[in-house]
């Protein structure tokens, strides 16, 4: 547990040195010694943010401290703090204070409410009630997933849109199935990953897969993508409940089980694992989360 912790105020002391300058997630990410997709977990579930969120809302605080406490014109202030014009940084100001910056300067930073204080550590989660308490360790054999991707902003993110997206792509794949036999396994798979700083439009992006296991041999045209995935280890939660609280029991096992346990995450996409339990994904629903570990 102290692993993770030291690894997040890590994280924000270098986000704190650098909030003038352009920040790459993926060092971030790597300096603390793990995975963007892993480290975007372990970072929303200590600070209730994702860490773009977190990084938008210290950089818009250090802005207002600025706006009240000196002269300097607006516009030096947005670039500074990397936003890439006046309008766009009287955007995110507007949405953060509920003023523009023009007339929080005016009235002096009256009644303001700091947007995001230094850092703030919060408490582990308990276990939700749909989750089990404690995941099977599984063997996977190597999988070479097959389906149709999509780009999301996470749910952690104050922009998120992944109640949206992720539905929409299952409606599109589930037709394709059949068109796409043999399968190697029974299950339909989701996958999710994070996309490079460079392939990234939104500091909380994520790309998902929905797929299913196919031959080794098998290749992917347009508009289908194959992940190629390695054989690992995985912690397995059945998930049961409808699939809108999936993310309480993500929660619980990246905030409260992974860190006390005497495993760690490796760094490869954490998968969805749907069968006849899913049915049509509301109250009855049951399904497995797969989560890649290794020992520590």
């Amino acid at each position: 547990m102290d692993h993770y912790r030291q690894a997040v105020i890590r994280a924000a002391d270098t986000i704190e040195r650098h909030l003038r300058e352009p920040i790459s997630l993926d060092a971030i990410a790597r300096r603390a010694g793990f995975s963007l997709w892993h480290f975007h977990r372990i970072f929303a579930e200590m600070t209730g943010d994702s860490l773009g969120s977190y990084i938008r809302k210290r950089r818009l605080t250090a802005a207002a401290e600025e706006l009240k406490n000196s002269r300097r014109p607006i516009l030096d202030l947005a670039l500074d703090y990397q936003f890439e014009s006046h309008e766009a940084f009287t955007r995110a100001f507007r949405a953060a204070f509920g003023v523009t910056p023009s007339e929080f300067r005016r009235r002096g930073g009256l009644a303001w409410n700091r947007t995001r204080p230094r850092l703030t550590l919060r408490r582990l989660k308990r276990l939700p009630r749909q989750t089990s308490m404690e995941p099977q360790i599984i063997e996977l054999p190597a999988l070479n997933l097959l389906g149709l991707t999509a780009r999301f902003i996470g749910p952690m993110s104050p922009d998120a849109d992944n109640t949206a997206v992720v539905p929409r792509l299952y409606a599109r794949f589930c037709p394709l199935i059949a068109q796409l036999q043999p399968q190697v396994d029974k299950y339909v798979y989701g996958a999710v990953r994070c996309p490079a700083d460079s392939d990234r439009r939104h500091p909380d992006e994520l790309e998902y897969l929905a797929a299913i296991n196919v031959a080794v041999s098998r290749e992917a045209a347009p508009p289908l993508a194959l992940w190629r995935i390695r054989a690992s280890t995985y912690a397995c939660f059945t998930h049961r409940g409808p699939v809108a609280k999936l993310g309480e029991t993500i929660n619980y096992a990246f905030g409260s089980w992974l860190p006390r346990s005497e495993f760690m995450h490796t760094g490869a996409p954490n998968l969805d694992r749907q069968d006849e339990r899913f049915g049509d994904g509301g109250a009855g629903c049951e399904f497995d989360f797969l989560v890649p570990i290794r020992r520590k």
